[in-house]
C-alpha cells in the first residue's frame, strides 16, 4: 500500500470517527442543540475536525470521488473554527444543524461506500 493510500485511509477513519460524535449528539435533537453548551460546543468541533481532515486527503482521492462535496466543506470549517478572523459572529445555528442532520451523513454514506468498503458498517 502506498503513502498516500495509507494516509487517507487514516484520515477517512478519523472523518468518520469524528461523524460518529455528530450522530451521536444530532440524536440528542435540536433542543439539545439549542440549549445544552455541550452539544453545541461538541458539534461545531467535531465539525472542525471532520472538515479538517477531509483537507488532508490526497487530491488523487477526491478526484477518485467527485461525488463528495469537498469545497463545501471549507467554508464551513473555516467560518466554524475561525469567525472571528474576518469580523464576523459565529456561524449561525441553522447553519450548523442542517449540515449536522442531513448533509454530513449523505456524505458520510458516500464516503464508506466510494472509499473503503468495510467502512459501511
Amino acid at each position: 500500500m502506498k503513502e498516500a493510500e495509507r494516509r487517507d485511509r487514516f484520515l477517512v477513519a478519523e472523518m468518520l470517527r469524528h461523524a460518529e460524535v455528530v450522530a451521536t449528539n444530532v440524536a440528542r435533537g435540536r433542543a439539545a442543540f439549542d440549549t445544552d453548551l455541550t452539544t453545541r460546543y461538541a458539534l461545531d468541533h467535531a465539525i472542525e475536525l471532520f472538515s479538517e481532515a477531509a483537507e488532508k486527503l490526497s487530491s488523487e482521492f477526491e478526484r477518485l470521488h467527485p461525488e463528495i462535496p469537498w469545497k463545501g466543506l471549507r467554508p464551513l470549517r473555516r467560518d466554524v473554527a475561525h469567525p472571528y478572523d474576518r469580523g464576523l459572529a459565529p456561524v449561525r445555528p441553522d447553519r450548523v444543524w442542517r449540515f449536522v442532520r442531513d448533509e454530513m451523513p449523505r456524505i458520510v454514506r458516500r464516503l464508506r461506500v466510494a472509499a473503503f468498503p468495510e467502512y459501511t458498517g
